[in-house]
């Protein structure tokens, strides 16, 4: 009797374990399907945030609104990839049709994807970003510096620093011939002078040439595609006015 009665505690301690656990099991796979339900809801919100996103640039924008379209792609490129297939990109194509006089190269005529675009505005802020760093050839200061003052201040920086070295009389704008003609003054660093004028020239040009698509640019949005599997935005198309 007495080994009936353990038994039956026995079993009554392990049928108890057994409820146990199974409600620890099915706590915790209802604990996982709200955690997988909030990361879907999450990844949904975010998902229309981004489409309301790119649907704002759906009208006329300036260059510098498409370069931040570009910003944009790639964000949501990034988010793509992190969740479940079925995703499409969106793919962002823009043609320019009216040339940069003296573009380098940068923004010229053409249909580009926004990547390409991403990348020349990559690119000319890498060239611009080298005239903006302390040059040891110029007095540690940047070319930036330089591109602000005038030619007579630039001059002083380099060693032309009285009346004998550069007369009064000699405009500003005639600075640069006159240094070219009397470089090898004593006390005078005549050919840095000249290398920072020319590179002036080149970062000012650079400049012009990112301004003027930044905000001398004007495009509008010709066409836009929708999925037919989930109607969320698949592509769009701008064009220079």
């Amino acid at each position: 009797m007495e080994n009936a009665s353990k038994a039956l505690i026995m079993a009554g301690s392990i049928l108890i374990s057994i409820m146990v656990i199974s409600l620890l099991v099915l706590g915790y796979n209802q604990m996982s399907q709200l955690e997988q339900t909030r990361q879907d809801t999450e990844e949904a919100d975010k998902l229309s945030e981004y489409m309301r996103r790119f649907e704002q640039f759906n009208r006329e924008v300036y260059g510098s609104e498409l370069l931040s379209l570009g910003n944009l792609q790639q964000d949501y490129a990034a988010f793509v990839d992190r969740i479940d297939e079925g995703y499409e990109p969106v793919e962002v194509t823009v043609e320019i049709t009216k040339e940069i006089p003296d573009s380098r190269g940068y923004f010229e005529t053409g249909t580009y994807t926004i990547q390409e675009l991403s990348r020349q505005q990559d690119d000319i802020e890498d060239d611009i970003a080298v005239y903006e760093v302390q040059n040891s050839d110029y007095n540690n200061r940047s070319v930036r510096f330089y591109s602000q003052k005038s030619y007579r201040e630039i001059a002083m920086d380099f060693g032309y620093e009285d009346e004998n070295q550069i007369p009064s009389d000699v405009a500003d704008y005639d600075i640069e011939e006159y240094v070219r003609e009397h470089q090898n003054q004593p006390g005078t660093r005549g050919s840095a002078f000249l290398r920072c004028v020319e590179d002036i020239s080149d970062y000012v040009d650079l400049r012009s040439i990112y301004n003027d698509f930044r905000t001398g640019k004007r495009f509008k949005c010709i066409y836009v595609e929708n999925s037919d599997a989930n109607g969320r935005l698949i592509q769009m198309t701008f064009r220079e006015i």
